[in-house]
């Protein structure tokens, strides 16, 4: 009896493993599977629905801002319309905070972000861009009359404000020995606090101060040396490489054409593109 039993416990042990191995060979065979055939990409759905949504910072003049009947305008504006036809789509623009537009960008919200985004090394960890369409780069703006600021190392000891989510906060950020960042939900902001002096200077891409200087050339004045030299382009997910390489060859024949020229010339007066170096 007591055979009988060991030979029944080895048994059952045995048909155990076999049980368990199948299994596990499934599982992993499971893990393996490739995509599902004939799933869409973000391009192809595009395509289908005939809308490209953008996001952007409406109030980010002149790349993309409201005038007096609440209407968007801007360089980027008549940038992304003419991107859309291009593209064979609508562009569908969706206003979004800017310190969250990587995070609603990756969450879905918008497909792409064209509101003049600065090309960082911080934020190619997280996002890809398309070709860069135009040039610029950070500078200083005071109230008409100040003096003192020359170069970077004349923030020391100072209060810097900029815009939340910019590349002027994530310079700002590694400068060392400013006595305080004020960060702003826009610059538009930011300027309000400068005019009454709450804050001694604002860091901004030098496209928005030529902006405010246009408008308020006898209350600011943009003084020393340019900080950085950054290009612009479009923010993609990373996972839509090709929507990327659509947007790639449409900005390669604006610039081929003159067309990102022509718009330049519009909202600067001069050829700030990429192509013009």
């Amino acid at each position: 009896m007591k055979k009988k039993g060991l030979w029944l416990l080895v048994l059952i042990l045995s048909l155990t493993l076999v049980v368990t191995g199948c299994g596990g060979g499934t599982e992993n065979e499971k893990a393996a599977e490739p995509a599902k055939q004939g799933e869409k990409n973000t391009w192809e759905l595009i395509q289908e629905k005939g809308v490209l949504v953008a996001g952007l910072d409406d109030t980010f003049a002149p790349m993309g801002y409201r005038d007096e009947n609440n209407n968007l305008i801007g360089f980027d504006i008549d940038m992304g319309e003419e991107l859309g036809k291009r593209l064979g789509v609508k562009i569908e623009w969706q206003p979004t905070q800017w310190d969250g537009v990587i995070l609603a960008l990756d969450s879905k919200r918008f497909d792409i972000i064209l509101s003049g985004m600065t090309v960082t090394e911080k934020r190619k960890e997280s996002i890809n861009f398309s070709t860069p369409y135009v040039n610029d780069g950070l500078v200083m703006v005071v109230k008409k009359g100040t003096t003192g600021f020359n170069t970077a190392e004349d923030l020391m000891d100072k209060v810097v404000g900029t815009q939340a989510g910019s590349s002027g906060e994530e310079a700002v950020k590694k400068m060392e020995g400013l006595k305080d960042t004020k960060l702003y939900k826009t610059y538009p902001d930011a300027f309000n606090d400068l005019q009454v002096g709450r804050i001694p200077v604002v860091v901004c891409d030098a496209m928005t101060a030529g902006h405010y200087l246009g408008k308020r050339a006898d209350t600011f004045e943009v003084v020393g040396d340019q900080l950085t030299k950054e290009p612009m382009a479009i923010g993609i997910r990373k996972s839509d490489p090709e929507l990327k390489e659509a947007i790639d060859k449409a900005l390669a024949e604006m610039q081929k054409d003159g067309t990102l020229t022509a718009i330049s010339m519009k909202w600067f007066q001069k050829d700030i593109t990429t192509q013009a170096e």
